[in-house]
Formats: structure tokens, sequence, C-alpha cells
């Protein structure tokens, strides 16, 4: 079993969870996730870890209630555990492997939105990233399509609209 240390509600709909997983907190990286079970007889559930605390053994996880298993999830109360907490999975983030120093000299833009921001939190949470809006950035109003093309093109990777 795996307790339940910590749950918040961050905003409508989205739940911060810190789960005790020593094995996993020992071993994971910014960029993986886990699959938790309520119980037996629950569905898998994949989450992005969020944060970790190697030396409290903890894992946070954040989700947004879309679904019969996550509304489940919402029940859960700091003390409840899940029966499955399985991880790290999925290959960690590519900064891990740069110098830290050199890491803060570059200018790394991140876009994500809702809860797709919990693999950008673990990287800035690492020290990586400056957070900032989309807002704060400029890109308010751009298109998806059209912010799509301009990182591709950015990214040098040849794409011709």
């Amino acid at each position: 079993m795996y307790p339940i240390v910590k749950k918040e509600k961050l905003a409508d709909k989205i739940y911060l969870m810190d789960v005790k997983a020593p094995r996993v907190a020992q071993y994971c990286e910014p960029g993986q996730f886990v699959i938790v079970k309520i119980d037996e007889q629950g569905e898998r559930i994949p989450l992005t870890i969020c944060d970790y605390n190697r030396e409290a053994g903890t894992i946070t996880i954040v989700f947004q209630t879309v679904g019969a298993s996550t509304q489940r999830m919402v029940s859960l109360e700091q003390g409840d555990a899940f029966a499955d907490f399985v991880g790290p999975l999925g290959c960690p983030s590519d900064l891990i492997d740069e110098d830290i120093e050199e890491l803060k000299k570059k200018k790394i833009v991140f876009i994500a939105g809702g809860v797709g921001t919990a693999p950008v939190i673990a990287d800035n949470a690492q020290g990586v990233v400056v957070q900032q809006s989309l807002l704060q950035a400029g890109l308010q109003g751009v298109g998806r399509r059209r912010l799509c093309i301009k990182a591709q093109r950015c990214a040098g990777s040849g794409y011709e609209n």
C-alpha cells in the first residue's frame, strides 16, 4: 500500500497528492511517470511525476478529474492509500544529462497547459526553468498551428508550410 501524505485542491477539478513511495522516489527523474491503481479492481491510471523528495520517500502527482477513476481518486484523503504505485516509467527529460550551470545560461521555452504542466514543473524543481506564462512571453492570441510551425522552424526541423 502507498499512503497519501498530502492532498491539495489546486483549482477546479485539479488536485495534487504527495504519495509515500520510497522506491519510486529513490530512482525517478524529471519527465517520468507512474501508474496508480486505487484498489485491486481499479483501472490503471498513468500520471506524470510532478516532483519528488528522495529523503522523505514521496512522489508528487497532479491530476484532473475527467472520468470515473480520477473522480474516485478525489474521494481519497490523507491517510488513505493506493493499492499499486508502479514506476518510475518512461524516459526522463533530456535536460537531466546537461550541466545545471550551463542550462541556467540557456534560453529554453516550455509551452504547456493544464495538467500538462506537470513535467515542466518537475524540470523547474531542479532549478532549470524560469517560470513565465505564455501571456508574459507575448504569445497570447497566437494560434496553436502557427505556434507549432514557429517552434518547428526554430528547432531547424526543415518544416515548410
